[in-house]
């Protein structure tokens, strides 16, 4: 099975997840759930930045790349209504009342972060890079709408 055929088998399985999740969860375990997606994102933002200052090789990547891809495919149904409030939440309250916005910004997301798998895979260090800061100038445009910023 390929990486793109694995990772579109993992999103799927992660928006039935999510959709699961926001029929059975309360909403501090959504609130739990989101901020550990964001947090594991994070994390794979951090190390392709090292492997990037490393001059390491970036087709090992692709599978980070990938994780992106579905979480941003995930990220509209982890704020579902209820979750405003409540469980340590940084989303303002414009995820709700901007939902189109919000949508198209996770939509970006997933965009960017398929160009970042695509650069990994074809294993150009200056293609991935370059497609590194694309995609988290997107993360950073929505954290300026939809976040608090932590102090």
């Amino acid at each position: 099975m390929t990486q793109r055929r694995m990772a579109a088998v993992l999103a799927g399985g992660m928006l039935l997840g999510a959709t699961v999740l926001a029929l059975a969860a309360t909403p501090e375990q959504i609130i739990a759930e989101r901020r550990a997606g964001y947090k594991h994102m994070g994390e794979n933002f951090k190390a392709m930045k090292e492997a990037i200052d490393a001059g390491a090789p970036v087709q090992p990547l692709a599978a980070k790349a990938a994780e992106i891809v579905a979480w941003a495919q995930k990220i509209p149904t982890m704020f579902p209504p209820g979750t405003e409030t409540g469980g340590g939440t940084h989303a303002r309250p414009a995820v709700w009342s901007d939902r189109p916005g919000f949508e198209q910004h996770a939509q970006q997301l997933q965009t960017e972060a398929a160009k970042l798998e695509q650069a990994a895979q074809s294993g150009d260090r200056a293609a991935f890079a370059a497609q590194w800061k694309a995609t988290g100038k997107v993360c950073g445009e929505c954290h300026q709408t939809y976040r608090y910023k932590l102090s």
